[in-house]
């Protein structure tokens, strides 16, 4: 299945008489309703295989292509991302320690249409999961389960659970994994616990009173569940991404039709300083994290062992750039932002609001994402890279190189001192730079980009160790972006990447100054005019009716 081939299936999103189109979105919306007919659609074409391996039946092939599937799929409505995908955690825990009759009933039940619940948190612990207090008791034939579960999605619907739980007293070691069918037990499902935006998908509380659970459903051994999902989580970051940058493609291109539409006085909103230079901004913001996320989702297959700070960096970039997007869109939108019926979309931009709020914390806090890999931060600033690293960065950014088969074993919880992508910057700036002889604005930002890099080494021996690594935890994330931006550049000077003539440098140059902004903490408006020609490249796919990617996808509307 192709991007191209899901928007055909899906028709035209501005169609209000489409099932499938904006303003069915808004009306589920409204009631709290689950995308049925939208999920079962992409169901029966096999759009929920598309994460799910060869082997158990599934089409997946790689990750920037499973996420340009489910960003175009998510466009329309973010709630096809959890509708059709949201047992992608548990099915990589048993993908990664699951015992063959495990991963067999599991790849039967999701290749059917079913559904996995991942039941890891509780609301007493939220992120603190060395505290939370379900337990395995052993019985003489198994064990008895007793505690509950906080906010597991799909948590009304879902016939299995991959539920972690304490048998032990401390550490990491002292939680397992199970994996259960709730078809015939005895467990309390709460209702659905309203949500802000993703609203009709069912999450919910899960409680277990000596809830019976045979010796065969251990996943892997006792004491290997947290080791696991620490793992599994770094795919799902990856993941969550997609449905990101979908919110945002709808919020700017929705705006952009209200902005070249609207006159005010004899000018369009679009060709009025401020206005323009907000749409700018939000263009920068979101080319930028469409290159850092599809980097990530090459990277995995090239380099899975760094993607305990890779995609950690990837997702608070992707996240940050999103809210950033969104909030300058309502600036530009003013009171047709609030409005729920008469603004544009009849109340679509709110949803994406919404919708884009929870999925930036559905796998993890920012704060616990950038917590997640900061204490790595002493180790892996100052890295010079290896010829073979460097052969790994042309891989994930030369979009004609071939990726190696994803293999989830070779993905670790310490990336040993080691970012593939900051440190090639000082073997690969200056080879951009030769190039760079005829736009000096990107080549000054690609200069600066190298000496912010190089600083990070003195600053972290300077940081406080309690909230100074958390802060250059976050620079870091905006300047592993930069270097994305550049590589992509640089590795494909014959591609016409978001639509521009092959090697124009006018893109790289909008992000680099947008990118360069945040790691400093400044506001990024104090180099707008270096972001303008990021407004230049999304009216230009907008026209086109093409989605704001580096890579070509034609929406129905213009197929």
């Amino acid at each position: 299945m192709t991007p191209e081939e899901v928007e055909r299936l899906l028709g035209d999103a501005y169609d209000d008489t489409s099932p499938h189109g904006f303003a069915a979105a808004v009306a589920r919306d409204e009631r709290d309703a689950f995308p049925d007919e939208l999920c079962g659609a992409l169901r029966d074409a096999g759009f929920h295989l598309n994460y799910l391996p060869k082997e158990w039946g599934g089409d997946f092939e790689s990750f920037d292509r499973s996420m340009l599937l489910v960003r175009t799929a998510a466009r329309r409505d973010l709630n096809v991302m959890p509708g059709t995908m949201f047992s992608i955690t548990a099915a990589t825990c048993l993908a990664l320690h699951g015992s063959p009759e495990q991963q067999k009933y599991a790849a039967d039940l999701l290749v059917r249409g079913g559904a996995i619940g991942f039941a890891l948190s509780e609301s007493a612990h939220g992120s603190d999961l060395l505290s939370n207090a379900a337990r395995l008791e052993p019985t003489g034939d198994g064990w008895e389960l007793t505690g509950e579960k906080w906010m597991v999605g799909l948590g009304r619907s879902c016939e299995a659970v991959y539920l972690v739980a304490r048998t032990g007293e401390r550490g990491p070691g002292a939680f397992s994994a199970v994996l259960l069918d709730l078809t015939g037990g005895d467990v309390e499902r709460g209702p659905a616990v309203p949500v802000g935006g993703m609203r009709g998908i069912d999450f919910a509380h899960l409680r277990f009173g000596r809830f019976p659970v045979p010796a065969n459903a251990l996943v892997g051994h006792e004491g290997q569940a947290l080791e696991s999902v620490m793992k599994a989580q770094q795919v799902v970051r990856v993941m969550s991404m997609a449905g990101s940058l979908g919110c945002a493609d709808t919020a700017l291109r929705l705006t952009l039709d209200f902005a070249a539409g609207r006159r005010v006085g004899r000018r369009t909103v679009v060709e009025s300083p401020h206005p323009r230079r907000e749409l700018a901004l939000s263009s920068a913001a979101l080319l930028a994290a469409d290159v850092t996320a599809l980097a990530a989702a090459r990277g995995i297959h090239v380099a899975p062992e760094v993607f305990s700070v890779w995609g950690c960096a990837a997702k608070h970039v992707v996240a940050e750039s999103v809210e950033e997007l969104i909030r300058r869109c309502g600036t530009v939108l003013a009171t047709r932002a609030v409005l729920r019926t008469e603004g544009p979309g009849g109340g679509l931009f709110q949803k994406l609001q919404r919708d884009a709020a929870v999925v930036r914390v559905v796998d993890t806090s920012a704060l616990a994402n950038l917590r997640s890999y900061a204490a790595q931060l002493p180790a892996l600033v100052g890295a010079t890279a290896s010829d073979d690293s460097l052969r790994r960065v042309r891989t994930v950014f030369d979009l004609r190189a071939p990726l190696p088969s994803y293999v989830p074993e070779r993905l670790d919880l310490n990336a040993r001192g080691h970012d593939p992508v900051t440190a090639a910057l000082g073997s690969i700036a200056p080879k951009a730079l030769v190039r760079l002889t005829g736009d000096q604005g990107a080549a000054h930002l690609v200069t600066r980009l190298v000496s912010a890099v190089a600083s990070l080494p003195a600053e972290v021996e300077a940081a406080d160790r309690r909230t100074g690594l958390v802060d250059l935890a976050e620079r870091f994330a905006w300047l592993h972006a930069a270097a994305c931006c550049l590589y992509l550049w640089w590795a494909n000077p014959e591609e016409a990447l978001f639509g521009t003539s092959p090697g124009s440098s006018a893109w790289l140059g909008a992000c680099l100054a947008h990118l360069l902004a945040r790691a400093d903490g400044v506001d990024p408006r104090g180099d707008a005019a270096a972001q303008l020609p990021a407004l230049d490249v999304t009216a230009d796919l907008r026209e086109r009716g093409r989605l704001f990617s580096a890579l070509p996808v034609q929406l129905a509307s213009d197929l």
